[in-house]
């Protein structure tokens, strides 16, 4: 490269006008659009330009932008637009997601809790330990292995069974959840339902919704049914763009003489995830095409229907729906409960509307905050509850919940009633309960916005392709690994404290992919360039020189280029009686000192030296780094060697050591500066009549008796700043007419020697 800037072209316009369009739409996007579409969008926005990205990168290195920088950031965007999008595209990320929430609820959340083999005669009550936040106003009344045993019979229970608990609690103000199905016209065994729900109004059932209307003609009076159930269908639902998704098609409602006489009546399904992990459980189910009329009809699931009833509202006139948004349970009223903690509000946290939200999807889920592993809450074994409590027992119970439901059964024809949570294979009662738990605890999660993730992951991301081009690779090692900690950190205590949830997996490989590609991008760009400056350059000018090019390595005509210099050639008078006085060791100890104290104060006033010819020394100023005061530079240096020799002549005659004196050419002119040599060696060098004219200059000495002598292009250049006199105009080689030559004197100002040994970006 020659140093100069390529212009734009038109091309690199339109290239730079197509990415900068792009970056915008990608990154304005999420605030615009929520669709699922758009991360397929973004997808292949990301796509185009990691496709443009070479030409784009040419293009900005047209500019004066760092290479470097652009190149990392560049990286880095591409990579976290990746990290972005990838989870809601590809299921292998999207699983990874899950899997870490569910690690943050091992880590962080309830780990306490009884396990099943803790449960024995001696009973659980001073074994129970169950997590903080799990209420204990939420029991389970469980059929387990040993109900079985008890009953010495198989699955399914006799009604009757049913029947005994729902008469022992039909007179207190407990809600008794019963997730059993009442589907089937059950002779002699209806009938002691009807009589123990007669009376009642604390009872509510659950029911399945079917996924497909196969089974419409083999239900029996499902039209009666379907009337009774639409007392609780959900009328204030607002639906907007048709958001709401559906995964279920037909309701199968209880049994009439069932249905009529429960307090309410709400579906037990839960969506099956494909990542078989289940943390979310449906508040109301979209069923297209189900009404009399063909209309869309919204019921509500179980355990909306079981908080309700604790606040003591109507799940259809005090409940207010926006699918994908929020369900709102309004209208509480004001009522004290009594527990563990004492009297309060019904109301977790009270406020004045007296009001609950919900978040939930597109399909009515919320999502489940588990407050701790298996067995989190209290559990009475079924067969006790029916036939050894009675209404006296019961009525030591206050506002509880008490879910009535298969628990770990196993053998005798026992449904398997389990699902993946985040503390492995649950009951599906426990998720219920886990469920309702989360609302009367006002304990709601929320996934982070489409925007906030994209911001976090630019942040991060960015943050490392901007600070690691400007590191060295160890220090920006340990920039990467406190930037993985601080989101990490960061992610984890948005959980414990503001139960958000936020991409965990996914930026963490992707910032791990931008560290490890900016790394490769330096090592292909940059590393070899650095080692080759350095390697080259150290030996022969300053440090800041070095520093200078390294970081305008472009600055380096690697393949020759003419500039303009000032070069500076000096040679030792009286070399030859000098060796014949000295041996050939304490002559050349002579000459390095010699060469040493000279060589110095070039590279400390930004020259470059180019080679050692036996005494002489030849340097140049203007290249690799251009300097506007390189002839100045020249001539200081040349008067501060003299002052340097006298020191020297002093300290050689102290040691009885012969003296000798130099001889200085300086010119300043066009030359061509670059690597020179064969395939085997090559230095950097320079080469042309400048350099042959101070080449002449510094052997003319001898002749006019002077030991500094300057051209008139260096003179010129000079002039106001220094102490000359003419001393002849010659004839020289090559050039059609002839040049006037200086004896450069001494320095206008003393005080310039201190000023021009400062770092380059200080001297003016």
């Amino acid at each position: 490269m020659s140093g100069k800037k390529t212009s734009l072209t038109a091309l690199n316009l339109v290239i730079l006008g197509i990415g900068g369009l792009s970056l915008i739409s990608i990154l304005i996007t999420p605030l615009l659009a929520q669709e699922s579409f758009y991360y397929y969008y973004l997808l292949l926005s990301t796509i185009f330009l990691l496709v443009i990205a070479y030409p784009f990168y040419k293009t900005l290195e047209k500019t004066n932008l760092d290479k470097q920088l652009v190149g990392g950031l560049w990286i880095a965007l591409l990579i976290s637009l990746i990290a972005y999008t990838a989870p809601n595209i590809l299921t292998i990320l999207n699983n990874a997601e899950e899997s870490s929430i569910s690690w943050r609820f091992r880590m962080l959340k309830g780990k306490t809790g009884k396990s099943s083999a803790a449960q024995g005669k001696t009973g659980y009550v001073e074994k129970f330990n169950p997590p903080e936040n799990a209420r204990q106003d939420i029991k389970i009344i469980g059929i387990k292995t040993e109900t079985f045993e008890k009953l010495q019979g198989n699955w399914p229970i006799q009604w009757e069974e049913y029947a005994k608990i729902i008469k022992s609690f039909k007179k207190t103000n407990n809600i008794m959840f019963f997730d059993i199905f009442f589907l089937d016209y059950k002779k002699g065994q209806m009938e002691e339902m009807v009589k123990a729900l007669s009376g009642s109004n604390n009872i509510i059932v659950d029911y399945p919704i079917e996924t497909d209307a196969a089974a419409r003609n083999s239900i029996v009076n499902l039209k009666e049914r379907n009337e009774i159930l639409r007392k609780y269908k959900l009328v204030n639902v607002q639906d907007p763009d048709n958001k709401g998704l559906v995964w279920l098609e037909m309701t199968n409602p209880p049994i009439e003489p069932i249905a009529e006489l429960v307090a309410g009546i709400g579906f037990a399904n839960i969506k099956k995830e494909d990542n078989a992990t289940n943390r979310r459980m449906p508040l109301l189910a979209k069923l297209i095409d189900h009404g009399p009329n063909g209309e869309t009809e919204f019921f509500p699931s179980i355990d909306l229907i079981a908080v309700c009833a604790y606040y003591g509202i109507d799940v259809v006139k005090d409940t207010e729906i926006v699918m994908g948004k929020y369900v709102k349970l309004k209208n509480i009223p004001k009522k004290t409960v009594r527990d563990r903690k004492g009297e309060h509000d019904v109301m977790m946290f009270p406020n004045e509307e007296r009001e609950i939200v919900i978040p939930i999807d597109e399909y009515g889920q919320m999502e489940i905050n588990f407050v701790g592993p298996l067995f989190s809450f209290k559990d009475e074994e079924f067969h006790e509850v029916a036939n050894d409590w009675d209404e006296n027992t019961a009525a030591q119970f206050e506002n509880n919940i008490f879910l009535i439901a298969m628990y770990y059964a196993t053998g005798a024809g026992a449904p398997k009633d389990t699902h993946i949570s985040p503390y492995g294979e649950m009951s599906g009662i426990e998720h219920h309960a886990q469920a309702i738990n989360t609302i009367l605890n006002q304990d709601f999660l929320k996934n982070s916005s489409p925007a906030q993730n994209l911001f976090l992951i630019l942040l991060f991301g960015l943050s490392i392709g901007f600070f690691q081009p400007k590191l060295k690779t160890l220090t920006s090692f340990g920039l990467f690994l406190l930037v993985l900690a601080l989101y990490l950190t960061i992610s984890l205590v948005a959980f414990i404290k503001l139960n958000l949830l936020i991409q965990l997996p996914t930026p963490l490989i992707g910032f791990s992919l931008t560290f490890v590609s900016i790394i490769g991008f330096k090592i292909l760009t940059e590393e070899e360039n650095v080692k080759y400056i350095r390697n080259t350059f150290s030996k022969f000018v300053s440090k800041d020189v070095v520093d200078e090019l390294l970081k305008n390595p472009e600055m380096i005509s690697l393949g020759g280029a003419k500039k303009e210099i000032t070069v500076f050639f000096s040679d030792v008078r009286g070399f030859t009686t000098m060796s014949e006085a000295l041996t050939p060791e304490e002559l050349v100890k002579l000459l390095n000192e010699y060469l040493t104290e000279m060589t110095e104060t070039i590279i400390e006033f930004k020259g470059t030296i180019d080679k050692y010819m036996g005494d002489a020394i030849m340097a140049f100023w203007g290249a690799p780094i251009e300097l506007e005061d390189h002839p100045y530079y020249a001539c200081v240096v040349s008067i501060v060697q003299l002052e340097q020799l006298k020191r020297l002549q002093a300290s050689w005659k102290e040691r009885n050591l012969p003296s000798i004196d130099i001889g200085i050419g300086l010119n300043t002119g066009p030359a061509v500066v670059g690597n020179m040599g064969s395939s085997h060696r090559m230095d950097y060098t320079c080469m042309g009549d400048t350099v042959n004219l101070g080449s002449r200059l510094e052997g003319s000495n001898k002749m006019y008796a002077t030991r500094i002598i300057m051209s008139e292009y260096t003179y010129e250049r000079v002039k106001e700043r220094v102490y000359a006199r003419e001393l002849d105009l010659v004839k020289v080689k090559g050039k059609t007419h002839p040049v006037r030559i200086y004896e450069l004197i001494g320095l206008i100002n003393d005080a310039d020697v201190e000023k021009m040994k400062r770092p380059i970006q200080k001297t003016s």
